[in-house]
């Protein structure tokens, strides 16, 4: 993985970790595990912030796409949360619409101190 990736992965865990406590989808007693639940607020900044991320992640691979907004998606509760969103981006010229599925689960494996 190139630095610049590194760096972003970093920086987009450490976003995903702060805003992990904000509800985007149903409550936790109307999530089915397995099922797909439809999100209530699809602006909910945090969804906002996934589709974005999704984009990004596919200009990182050589597309050129400006994200312009996640206007449908659902969750699906597995080992982590699964975010199959639709989103707009403009593609050039062109205001396109792309399916993505965003896979989020943050597990902190170690936390110690650094000496020095």
């Amino acid at each position: 993985m190139a630095l610049g990736q590194y760096h972003l992965f970093l920086v987009m865990s450490a976003a995903l970790l702060l805003l992990n406590g904000v509800s985007v989808a149903a409550t936790p007693e109307e999530k089915i595990p397995g099922g797909w639940t439809p999100i209530k607020n699809i602006n909910d900044h945090h969804v906002q912030y996934l589709g974005s991320l999704a984009v990004k992640s596919q200009n990182l691979v050589g597309a050129s796409l400006k994200f312009k907004s996640v206007i449908s998606g659902e969750t699906q509760v597995v080992d982590g949360t699964n975010y199959r969103l639709v989103i707009e981006a403009l593609n050039g010229n062109s205001m396109d619409k792309y399916q993505a599925v965003v896979y989020e689960k943050i597990r902190i494996t170690s936390f110690n101190p650094l000496l020095g």
